[in-house]
C-alpha cells in the first residue's frame, strides 16, 4: 500500500513539480509571517510547568509588584556634586519616556525623619527616656546656674528627682535625635555610595512591559540619554553605566542571538563546504538546503500559531533542526545520484528516493518524531515544549524532503542545469572503508565494544548537574559588569531576595515575627540575612500607641528644657511632637515597594537571603528556609527567580533519566514495528545506543556536566544516529541474497558519515560561544555524535554480518 502510494507520488512530482514549487514557496511566505513574529522568552519561568509553585507564586508577586526589574544609571566620579548634576539631568530626560512609570535618585524621608522616634524599638525608647530623666534635673541645675552664675542643686519633689549644676551630663541622645542641632533636618536620601562618589538613578517601567522587546526598548533609550548627556563634558573622569536585571536580560539575549548567527553561519558554510567536496557537485548545496530551510520555517511558523513562543531552550531549535533535517536531503540526493548514474531515467529515479529511500526516511522520520513527542509526557515544560517543536519539525522537514526535493531535482533536470551522468570521485570510496571482514578483525570490535560497554557501566552514574546558573549565561560585556559593579556599591543587597504577598496586615505582622525570630535562632547554617516590610516603617497600631506614651512623655521633659534654652532645644520639638504613623503618609516610593501598584491588595515583604545564589546547592538551604513557611494555620510561599532555578533543577535531574528511558523506547518499539524483527531491532539500536551510553560515560568521566541546555542534545543523539542506522539497515535489507555490505557502508554508509559529520560541524560551531550553556551543547554534542558515528562505522557492519549468518542458519537446508 505504501510502496502503490509512493509510486502514485512520484509519477505526481515529475508531472507537476513547477505547481509544487510554486505551492512550496507561497506556503513557505505564509508561514513565515507567522514565523516573524514569535517571540523569544528568556525568563526561567517560561522553562517550568504554568503549574509549578514558585511560578504561580512568582506570577502572583508580579501582579502585585508590576515588576521585580528596573532600569539603572549608574555614574561615578571625584567630584560628587558633578556627579549628582548627571544623574538629575538623566532623571529628567528618561522622564519623557512613555514606558517610565517613575524614577528617583533619593528617597523622600521627610515623614521617617520626624518620626524616627516611632521607629524605635520600646526597649530602645525606655532606654533614651532613663538616659533622659537621669539628665532632666542635672540639665535644669546648669541652666540655672547660667542664670544665677554660681553652682546650684536642684530637687523636683513631686518626681522625686534631684540635680547638681556641677555633674557631667551626656547630652548625645539631643544630637541623635535632630542630628545637627543648628543644620537643617535631613528629608531626603540620596541613592548613593558610602563615599558619595557614586549615585544611581533607578526607573521602574509600567507594568506589563515584560516583553523582550520592551525590554530592548528601554536599554536602548538608556544608552541613547547618557549618550546624549555627553557624559564627558561633566567631567573627564566621570563613569557612566546601564545595569539592572533589565539591561543583564538584554544582555544575555543579544549573547545568544549573535552566538546563534555565529553558529549558523559558521556551520552552514561548512557544512556547504563539505556537502560540496563530498559529492563534487555545485548543486547539492541548494538541492539539500532549499527543502531543509522551508521545512525548518514550517516549523517555526506552527510553533508561533501553537506555542507562541521559544524559551531558552527551544531558542535553539532551528540549529538543531538542521542537524536532524539534513540527513534526508542527504540520502536522497545520494541515492538519487547513484540511481541516474546507473542508468535510471528521472521518473525511476524519483520512485526510488521515494519508495526505497523514503520508506526508510519514513521510519527514520516516525521513529525520531515518536521519541520527541515522548518528552512531551514529562513535566519539565522546556522539555515537553522542545519535544514537542522538535518532533513536529522533523515530520515537517520530512514532507518538504519528499515534496519540495524531488520536485526541485526534476526542474533541475528538465532545465539542463545538472547533469548525473559524468562520474565524480567522492572523499569516502570502497578502498578505505572499515569493513570487518576477517573474523579477528570480528573480535576484535566486538571486544572494544564490550569495554566500552563497561566503560558506560563505571562512569555513566557519576554524571554530575550543572548547579551553577551562571555558568551557563554569557559573560557581561566590560561596560555592563562596571556599571553593575558601580550599583552594588550603592545597594549591596543585590537582588537575590525573596517576595512574600500576604493579604492583611495581621500575616505581615505575624511573618515579621516569624522571620526575625528564625534569624536570631537559626546560629549554625543562617540563610536570611534581613527581612523588609511596611512595619519597618509603620509599626502595629498597638506598638504606636505604646511608643507614643514615652514620646510624650519625653516631649514633656523638652517643652520644660526649651523654656530655658530656647535656641538649644527648639530643633527636638519635630521629633516628639507627633502623631501616629499611617500607610497615606509614606512618600509614593515606598507605597510602590511595600503596597505594590494597588491593582491587587496586600503588602509584600522581601527576605534577603545571606548566602549566594549562584551555586543551586547552596541556594537550596536559602529555599528550604524561606521558599515556603507556616505561620499559625497559613502557609505562605515566597517569589524568587533563583526558587525557580532550584526546582527547575530538581524537576530536571527527576526528567533526566525518565526522558531518555521514554525516547529509547519509543524509539525501539517503532523500530520493532517497522522491521517486524527483534534481531534487526537491536542491530538497528545497538550502535546508536553503545554511543549514547559511551557519551554518558565520558560526561561522567571528564565532563561535561548535564545541565537544563545541554540535556536535550541526548534525544537528539538517539535520533540522528538510529536514523543513520535505519537506511543503512533498510538498504542492506532490500539488497536480498547477495548483499554486498562495503558496497553499502560505501554508498549509503558513506552518506550517513556526511550527515553525521554535518551534524558535528553544526553543532561543533557552537563550542566557541560566549554563552556557556551553548560551549556546553556543542562540546556535548561533538562527543556523542562522534561516538554514535563511530559505533555505526566499526560495528554496525560487523552486526549485518552476524544477523545475515544468523538469518541463513535459521533457513531450511
Amino acid at each position: 500500500m505504501l510502496g502503490q502510494f509512493g509510486k502514485k507520488w512520484a509519477a505526481f512530482i515529475c508531472q507537476y513539480a513547477v505547481h509544487i514549487l510554486i505551492a512550496a514557496v507561497a506556503l513557505t511566505f505564509y508561514a513565515y509571517t507567522h514565523a516573524a513574529q514569535i517571540s523569544v522568552s528568556t525568563r526561567l519561568e517560561a522553562l517550568m510547568p504554568q503549574g509549578a509553585p514558585s511560578v504561580q507564586t512568582l506570577n502572583h508577586a508580579l501582579r502585585k509588584t508590576g515588576s521585580f526589574a528596573s532600569i539603572q544609571i549608574a555614574a561615578h566620579s571625584d567630584d560628587p556634586g558633578v556627579t549628582l548634576q548627571f544623574i538629575k539631568d538623566a532623571k529628567q530626560e528618561i522622564d519623557q519616556f512613555d514606558w517610565v512609570e517613575s524614577s528617583q535618585y533619593f528617597e523622600d524621608i521627610d515623614v521617617l525623619e520626624s518620626h524616627k522616634l516611632l521607629l524605635l524599638s520600646m526597649e530602645e525608647l525606655l532606654q533614651l527616656e532613663a538616659d533622659v530623666d537621669a539628665a532632666y534635673p542635672n540639665l535644669m541645675a546648669q541652666e540655672i546656674s547660667k542664670e544665677l552664675g554660681a553652682d546650684v542643686t536642684v530637687t523636683l519633689r513631686d518626681e522625686n528627682l534631684a540635680g547638681d549644676s556641677r555633674a557631667v551630663i551626656d547630652d548625645n541622645w539631643i544630637e541623635q535625635l535632630s542630628g545637627e542641632v543648628t543644620g537643617d533636618p535631613q528629608t531626603e536620601r540620596l541613592f548613593v555610595s558610602e563615599d558619595g562618589l557614586t549615585v544611581v538613578l533607578v526607573v521602574w517601567p509600567k507594568p506589563g512591559l515584560e516583553a523582550l522587546t520592551d525590554s530592548k526598548r528601554m536599554v536602548e533609550d538608556a544608552f541613547a540619554i547618557v549618550a546624549k548627556l555627553d557624559a564627558p563634558s561633566y567631567g573627564s573622569q566621570i563613569q557612566v553605566g546601564v545595569a539592572g536585571r533589565i539591561a543583564n536580560k538584554v544582555a544575555q539575549f543579544d549573547a545568544i542571538i549573535g552566538d546563534l548567527k555565529l553558529g549558523l553561519l559558521g556551520s552552514i558554510t561548512l557544512i556547504a563546504l563539505l556537502i560540496g567536496l563530498s559529492f563534487r557537485s555545485w548543486i547539492a548545496i541548494p538541492a539539500i538546503f532549499i527543502p531543509l530551510i522551508i521545512g525548518i520555517v514550517w516549523a517555526m511558523g506552527m510553533t508561533a500559531v501553537t506555542i507562541g513562543g521559544l524559551n531558552l531552550i527551544t531558542i535553539f531549535l532551528t540549529l538543531i533542526l538542521f542537524g536532524l533535517g539534513i540527513d534526508f536531503g542527504i540520502h536522497n540526493f545520494s541515492r538519487y545520484r547513484e540511481e541516474r548514474r546507473l542508468g535510471k531515467s528521472i521518473e525511476q529515479a524519483t520512485e526510488i528516493i521515494i519508495t526505497s529511500t523514503g520508506g526508510a526516511s519514513l521510519i527514520a522520520a516516525l521513529t525520531t518524531s515518536i521519541g520527541f513527542f515522548s518528552l512531551t509526557l514529562t513535566d519539565f515544560r522546556a522539555f515537553t515544549e522542545f519535544g514537542f517543536i522538535a518532533g513536529s519539525g522533523v515530520l515537517l522537514i520530512f514532507v518538504s524532503m519528499y515534496s519540495v526535493f524531488p520536485a526541485l531535482m526534476v526542474v533541475l533536470e528538465k532545465l539542463g542545469d545538472w547533469s548525473t551522468k559524468a562520474p565524480a570521485k567522492s572523499l569516502f570510496t570502497q578502498h578505505n572503508m572499515v569493513i570487518s571482514g576477517k573474523k579477528n578483525h570480528r573480535i576484535i570490535i566486538l571486544g572494544a565494544a564490550g569495554s566500552l560497554l563497561i566503560f558506560a557501566a563505571v562512569f555513566a552514574p557519576q554524571v554530575a548537574f550543572e548547579r551553577n546558573f551562571k555558568n551557563l549565561q554569557a559573560e557581561q560585556p566590560q561596560s555592563l559588569q562596571v556599571a553593575n559593579e558601580l550599583v552594588r556599591n550603592v545597594f549591596p543587597d543585590g537582588h537575590d531576595r525573596a517576595i512574600i504577598v500576604v493579604e492583611t496586615y495581621d500575616e505581615l505582622y505575624a511573618l515579621d515575627v516569624y522571620f526575625k525570630s528564625l534569624i536570631e535562632a537559626d546560629t549554625q547554617t543562617p540563610t536570611i540575612k534581613r527581612v523588609s516590610s511596611l512595619l519597618d516603617f509603620v509599626p502595629n497600631q498597638k506598638d504606636q500607641e505604646s511608643r507614643l506614651e514615652v514620646i510624650k512623655r519625653l516631649e514633656k521633659r523638652n517643652d520644660t528644657l526649651r523654656g530655658l534654652t530656647p535656641e538649644k532645644y527648639a530643633s527636638v520639638g519635630r521629633y516628639l511632637s507627633i502623631e501616629d504613623l499611617n500607610i497615606t503618609d509614606l512618600p509614593p516610593a515606598l507605597k510602590r515597594t511595600y503596597l505594590g501598584t494597588g491593582v491587587e491588595p496586600g503588602y509584600l515583604m522581601y527576605v534577603y537571603n545571606s548566602v549566594s545564589m549562584d551555586d543551586s546547592a547552596v541556594a537550596r538551604l536559602f529555599y528550604d528556609d524561606a521558599a515556603t513557611v507556616i505561620v499559625g494555620d497559613r502557609e505562605y510561599a515566597s517569589a524568587s527567580e533563583s526558587f525557580i532555578f532550584v526546582e527547575m533543577l530538581a524537576l530536571m535531574k527527576a526528567d533526566a533519566v525518565k526522558a531518555i528511558l521514554l525516547v529509547i523506547i519509543a524509539t525501539a518499539l517503532l523500530v520493532f514495528l517497522f522491521i517486524r524483527s527483534v534481531s534487526g531491532a537491536l542491530v538497528v539500536l545497538i550502535p546508536p545506543l553503545l554511543g549514547v551510553l559511551v557519551t554518558l560515560g565520558v560526561m561522567g568521566a571528564f565532563g561535561p556536566r548535564l545541565s537544563i541546555m545541554n540535556m536535550v542534545i541526548l534525544p537528539s543523539l538517539i535520533g540522528i544516529s538510529v536514523d543513520n542506522s535505519i537506511h543503512i539497515f533498510h538498504r542492506f535489507r532490500t539488497a536480498g541474497k547477495n548483499v554486498d555490505i562495503a558496497y553499502i557502508m560505501n554508498s549509503t554508509g558513506r552518506a550517513a558519515v556526511i550527515t553525521t559529520l554535518t551534524t558535528l560541524l553544526g553543532f561543533g560551531g557552537m563550542v566557541t560561544a560566549s554563552m556557556g550553556g551553548l560551549r556546553g551543547m556543542g562540546l556535548l554534542a561533538i562527543i556523542g555524535f562522534t561516538a554514535c558515528l563511530v559505533m555505526t562505522w566499526l560495528l554496525l557492519p560487523v552486526l549485518l554480518e552476524l544477523y545475515a549468518k544468523w538469518n541463513d542458519r535459521k533457513k531450511p537446508a
